[in-house]
């Protein structure tokens, strides 16, 4: 019986100490990036992919991407992905979705 209980034991810290090395650190991160102008902006959050017509895994491609500020300093982003003829653009958006305003250098109304 205390064997069994002994084993028992030195298996649960075995696998406590495998699990805690497993777990990952807590990090805070790099800092949120600052925007020069709109086009940083655009360029930071556009994702453009192409998928093919019939079906398949999308893929990461290089866009044209123009911006302009436009009123209250809100950055218009036009996106277009460089796809081949036999496939479907896809344009998707980084996370998050905030504009930071006081960021921007080129809107005049900032």
């Amino acid at each position: 019986m205390v064997r069994l209980f002994t084993s028992l034991i030195v298996t649960v810290v075995i696998m406590t100490m495998g699990v805690i090395a497993w777990t990952p650190v807590a990090k805070s991160g790099p800092p949120p990036p600052q925007f020069l102008d709109c086009l940083d902006y655009c360029e930071d959050q556009a994702i453009c992919q192409c998928a093919k017509i019939l079906g398949g895994a999308l893929r990461l491609t290089k866009c044209n991407i123009g911006a302009q500020c436009v009123n209250n300093c809100e950055c218009e982003c036009e996106v277009d992905p460089i796809c081949k003829l036999w496939e479907i653009d896809v344009v998707g958006q980084s996370f998050p979705f905030v504009f930071p305003f006081n960021a921007a250098q080129d809107c005049a109304s900032c």
